[in-house]
């Protein structure tokens, strides 16, 4: 086995893909400092799977890409491939006769491995070096510098070196899995105790808390069933009495309606009544009012004819007195004075009665005024009134044609309207088309103006515009090369993923044996843990470090399938497995208040995954008791919060168990079969995503190249184009200009209309505003008349009486003032005759003369007077029987009012009975829908006691229900019953359920406990073997390079002495390495007294002395010489070729004595800066070939 070929690309100082073959024997590498010699062995280094950037020389693993340089862009990953022939087959002969290794790194941070072309693990690379000297921690590369480190380095730090010699480095590996296995089961085992303490303890109560419920169980459901029987019965009662209520509530209601429909009825007569009442009112007060004029015309003809009257017997005294003096003058004469004495003793007393009657007509008068006032002011109120009145009516009619006249007003307006809008309407669909052929006009013409823009842009920018082209098309072929690359890296990642997860990479032999089964579908098993539950990629540690080994529990249908399964693993003998039946697997979520709210809490493992809802059980038995938090801190407080009662997992993988106790460290993944099922989730969306991406870049540059090929053709016509858009534009502009003309015309036109239909709708909106107006003081107007003809009627009562008191005032009056004229006339008449007697003693014949003529003035005056006083009588006469028919018209009106005021009082009376009736009915519908209403409560409170209690409906009741035959009885058993629940006390109903799991989980976490336990001291047993095994082969091989060191330290030196010795004999695998030397005639206390050569010089022994027991099929030895003066350098070039027929040597060098021992020189060169180039010179052919 040795080192076939090394091929390089990106790689530091490599950027372009080189590949170097190497022979059996010695190769050199030669070149100047710093032209990447010691990069070849980095890259050897770094494909064997070295991760530490300090080794590499670098500060972070980016560093190792190669980063560019002035004339070249760095690289986007770096590949570097090992092909080792293994015609031996000492790698395995499944790998074949070359096995090749291959390591990429991006500088996105993927990486991947590959053994020939296979994608692999880290772990799958470092495995197959182990124990060969090719792995990380061997010796089959020494870097620059390093060999002087075996020398300088502690005792304890020389150890790997020697292991990777001695062979124990797997062993030491496969020890380190066992304890890490150990330390899983020992948490595991740690977990179980916990669980099944805690579950012992509640065993024992929940078996006690079980049979009580059991008890309390039956008790509950005889009491239901004797509960459910009684409510029954319970609610056909209450049916029935509802239906007798309701058909009373039924009956009561139609006696209610039929006493209302009477009430209205009546209601209606006694407006009718009251409304005839009101007219015969107004009759007899018009009649009253027309008699009043009457009497107060025939008393002034009374006054009038008694005046006559007494004027004619005033003339007829007269003319007796007359003629009395006229035979008498001479005894007239002689009496005179007696006469006048008579006269005057006449005219005293005369004077006495006026006086009195002046009195007596004054109070008449003062009691008439008085009348007349109030008769006035009852007349001025009942005018008022009335006037007030006929106001109402005539502003009624007036209202109503307000109305009709404001309806008509509104239909023409609508007519206007609708007119209007039509035209209106006609209007905008002008001024629309108009604006549309302005629009298309403007359109035209801003496109006629913006073509030939564009035109004349295009023109003028056409060379720029080419140039961009030529660069999009060759960006878009750069996008579409690099798609095309992310997309075949990313493909290649998933398809190395996809081919772990069908490998079941990470799962035991026995999983993977049952997972194999049946052709790859066992019967009864749905999968592992880790197949079912999916979650993000940043809860992946914590839930896999919560599920621990449990990821690799099979999940089956029910017992049957797990024992046949188990039977099926102890007839193969592949191992153990455990086995999760869904039939009885019953997990539990932990329920404690104001988690949600502390600091650092997540959420419950179980709400972080995702899986079939028939798997819940399962996922809660694993998951739900555990919680997680976000780091360790968080994890501590909210533990001692819960007095550590469950356990939590932090982000990062460190648990806090139950009980208290923490485990933590570097996260266990368990495999990271969670944390590898979601990168291939994301990955499958990421190819996606990219196969778009490598669609739209070669789209992009298919339409680049068709771009590109069209420009050229466009500049052909541009020319023509410009021309012809400039005429367009000028014919565009003129149109234009027309149609906005005709456009500013429509709008005027349009704006007119619009005023026109708005002082329309205002308009109608003013009738409509006065209808509603009129209708609102039309109602208040027949509101008003109401109120007014109700006033008059009292008023006509009030002058009625005031009319009577006047006709007796009036009488008296008249006899007053006939008494009053009578006096008056007298004393007039007295007076004139004592004139006359003065003035007939004065002249007696003058006297006689003036008898005569006053004798025929008093004839006269008396026929005048009796003609006043016939057609007085005459006028007497008519008014007087006009009075009796008036009084009689007044009779028969008042009677009518008088039989419709009895009328209405009869069917007052009526109402109030019927009234009487209707109330007592409206009593009996309360009385009965309140009985009803508190029935219905009963019946809905025991249905709702059936719901509440039961969950019953009332059909599922009545089918539970059995028929009772004593009530009394049944209820006394009910009775009984709830007492002899009471007697239980509390009482939890879920312990029988919480019993069984608790049993058959205490049950089954026993036995897991058992297989943990057996488990650990297997593991504890190999991790014994492997220790002494480890030891026994370690003694050996250190013995033996102890040996080698001595011979070999003698012939590179010369002589002297040197061994090798270990720290701790007794604890062989952890003790040091100390080096003993002494060359010829020195005395060495301490290798810090040796030089610098010697101190190479001793190392390089230590070297070969391994390379005796244990040949590395190639070695790397990077200037190990630099130290070494001439004379040493050629004895251990020449000794290398001791340990050419067992091992490859590659030197890097710049010593002539080291090159001169090799058959093969590879020159590096920079040519160019920062770029290495090789030179292979074959010293057998001397000749020279430039690689690249």
């Amino acid at each position: 086995m040795y080192l076939q070929s090394l091929e390089l690309q990106g790689f530091k100082s490599f950027p372009d893909k080189i590949k170097l073959h190497f022979d059996k024997g010695l190769t050199a590498v030669v070149g100047p400092n710093g032209s990447g010699k010691s990069n070849i062995g980095d890259a050897v280094r770094w494909v064997l799977g070295e991760q530490s950037t300090k080794t590499l020389r670098g500060n972070k693993m980016e560093d190792v890409i190669f980063s560019g340089t002035k004339t070249r862009k760095a690289m986007g990953f770096a590949a570097v491939t090992l092909e080792i022939n293994n015609e031996t087959g000492e790698l395995g002969d499944a790998y074949g006769a070359v096995v090749s290794v291959t390591r990429k790194l991006y500088r996105s941070g993927d990486s991947e491995y590959r053994i020939n072309g296979k994608n692999v693990r880290l772990k799958d690379v470092t495995e197959l070096f182990m124990d060969t000297g090719m792995g990380r921690d061997g010796y089959a590369i020494i870097g620059q510098g390093r060999i002087a480190e075996i020398v300088s380095a502690k005792s304890s730090d020389r150890r790997d070196i020697f292991e990777e010699a001695a062979g124990v480095s797997k062993f030491r590996y496969k020890k380190q899995e066992a304890q890490r296995k150990l330390d899983a089961a020992q948490e595991n085992l740690v977990r179980l105790q916990d669980i099944v303490m805690e579950l012992e303890s509640r065993v024992e109560p929940l078996r006690q808390q079980a049979e009580k419920a059991k008890q309390y169980v039956e008790l509950a459901g005889e009491q239901k069933q004797l509960e459910v029987s009684l409510w029954v019965r319970r609610l056909t009662a209450l049916r029935e009495k509802l239906t007798g209520l309701s058909d009373g509530y039924l009956q009561a209601q139609a006696e209610y309606q039929n006493a209302e429909r009477e009430i209205q009825r009546t209601d209606a007569q006694v407006q009718e009544g009251y409304r005839r009442m009101q007219e015969s009112t107004l009759k007899m007060e018009e009649i009253r009012q027309k008699i009043q004029q009457a009497e107060e015309e025939a008393a002034q003809l009374r006054a009038a004819v008694a005046v006559c009257e007494n004027d004619i017997l005033h003339s007829r005294q007269m003319l007796e007195s007359l003629h009395s003096q006229k035979t008498e003058t001479a005894e007239q004469s002689r009496s005179m004075e007696s006469r006048m004495a008579s006269l005057s003793e006449q005219t005293v007393q005369l004077r006495q009665k006026r006086e009195s009657l002046q009195v007596t007509s004054e109070q008449a008068e003062q009691e008439w005024e008085r009348l007349k006032q109030q008769a006035a002011r009852r007349g001025q109120e009942y005018e008022q009134a009335n006037g007030i009145l006929q106001k109402l009516l005539v502003r009624q009619s007036e209202l109503r044609v307000m109305q009709q006249t404001a309806a008509g007003q509104q239909e023409e307006l609508k007519a206007q309207l609708t007119e209007q809008g039509m035209r209106q309407s006609a209007l905008q669909q002008a001024c629309s088309s108009q604006n549309m052929v302005y629009d298309a006009a403007r359109e035209k013409a801003e496109q006629a103006k913006a073509l030939f823009e564009q035109v004349q842009n295009q023109r003028a920018g056409f060379q720029k515009r080419y140039a961009h082209a030529v660069q999009a098309l060759e960006e878009g072929r750069k996008n579409r090369d690099q798609a095309a690359f992310a997309l075949r890296e990313k493909r290649q990642r998933q398809k190395l993923l996809q081919d772990m997860e069908r490998n079941m990479e990470g799962f035991g032999g026995s999983v993977k044996a049952v997972l194999r089964a049946d052709g790859g579908k066992p019967r009864g098993v749905f999968g592992t843990v880790a197949q079912l539950i999916t979650t993000d990629q940043k809860y992946g540690v914590a839930l896999e470090t919560a599920l621990g080994g449990a990821m690799q529990n099979l999940i089956v249908e029910n017992e049957n399938a797990a024992k046949q399964w188990i039977r099926f693993l102890q007839q193969q003998r592949a191992g153990r497995a455990t086995f999760l039946p869904l039939t009885s697997v019953r997990g539990r979520t932990l329920n404690e208040t104001g988690l949600e709210r502390h600091e650092g809490f997540i959420a419950m493992a179980s709400e972080l995954v995702r899986y079939d809802q028939r798997f819940s059980g399962v996922v809660q038995f694993l998951l739900g008791r555990v919680a997680v938090a976000e780091d360790l801190d968080s994890a501590t407080a909210l533990a001692k919060a819960y007095q550590y009662r469950f356990r939590i997992v932090t982000l990062d993988g460190q648990v806090i168990n139950a009980g208290g106790s923490f485990t933590g460290g570097s996260a266990m993944r368990s495999g990271g079969m969670l944390t590898r099922r979601a990168e291939l989730t994301a990955l499958s969306g990421e190819v996606k995503a990219l196969e778009q991406q490598e669609q739209a870049a070669a789209a992009a540059f298919q339409k680049a190249q068709a771009q590109s090929a069209q420009l050229e053709q466009q500049m052909e016509e541009l020319q023509q184009r410009c021309r012809r858009a400039e005429s367009e534009q000028v014919a565009a502009e003129a149109q234009l200009e027309k149609e906005q003309y005709l456009r500013k015309q429509n709008t005027e036109r349009l704006e007119e209309a619009a005023s026109q239909q708005a002082v329309l709708q205002q308009r109608m909106q003013e009738t409509a505003d006065k209808y509603t107006a009129a209708a609102e003081e039309a109602e208040e107007v027949e509101k008003a008349i109401q109120k007014g003809q109700e006033m008059l009627s009292q008023e006509a009562d009030q002058r009625s009486a005031l009319e009577q008191e006047q006709a007796r005032l009036a009488e008296q009056r008249s006899q007053l003032k006939i008494s009053m004229m009578e006096l008056e006339k007298d004393m007039d008449t007295l007076s004139r005759e004592i004139q006359q007697q003065s003035d007939q003693q004065d002249s007696m014949v003058e006297k006689l003369a003036q008898i005569d003529r006053d004798i025929s003035t008093q004839e006269e005056l008396i026929r005048q007077k009796q003609d006043e006083i016939t057609r007085g009588n005459k006028t007497l006469e008519q008014m007087k029987t006009s009075r009796t028919d008036g009084q009689a018209e007044i009779r028969h009106w008042q009677q009518v009012h008088d039989a419709q005021d009895q009328q209405i009082r009869e069917m007052q009376s009526g109402l109030r009975e019927t009234n009487a009736v209707r109330e007592k009915f409206s009593g009996e519908m309360s009385r009965l829908e309140e009985r009803k209403i508190a029935v219905q409560s009963d019946y809905d409170g025991v249905i709702r006691q059936l719901l509440e209690q039961y969950e019953l409906s009332l059909s599922e009741a009545q089918e539970q229900a059995q028929p009772l035959e004593d009530l009394q009885a049944a209820q006394r058993e009910l009775q009984s019953l709830k007492s002899r629940i009471r007697g239980l006390g509390t009482v939890n109903v879920a312990a029988i359920a919480e019993y069984e799991e608790v049993s058959a989980r205490y049950q089954f976490l026993s036995e897991q406990m058992q297989d943990a336990e057996t488990a650990k001291r297997e593991l504890e047993d190999l991790i014994t073997s492997l220790t002494e095994e480890m030891q026994r082969i370690f003694s050996e091989s250190f013995s033996i390079i102890n040996r080698n060191f001595q011979e070999i330290f003698r012939d590179l030196f010369g002589g002297g002495e040197a061994r090798l010795e270990l720290t701790d004999p007794e604890n062989v695998l952890e003790s040091g390495i100390e080096i003993k030397v002494a060359p010829p005639g020195k005395v060495i206390k301490n290798l810090i007294s040796l030089s610098g050569g010697e101190q190479s010089f001793v190392a390089i022994a230590i070297y070969f002395a391994i390379l005796r027991l244990r040949p590395s099929p190639f070695c790397i030895l990077d200037e190990i010489d630099a130290a070494l003066d001439e004379g040493n350098v050629r004895r251990y070039a020449q000794y290398l070729q001791n340990f050419t027929d067992t091992t490859q040597f590659i030197l890097v060098t710049h010593r002539r004595s080291a090159m001169e021992e090799a058959s093969v020189l590879y020159g590096v060169t920079m040519q160019e800066d920062g770029v290495s180039k090789i030179l292979r010179l074959d010293l057998e052919n001397v000749s020279a070939d430039l690689i690249s």
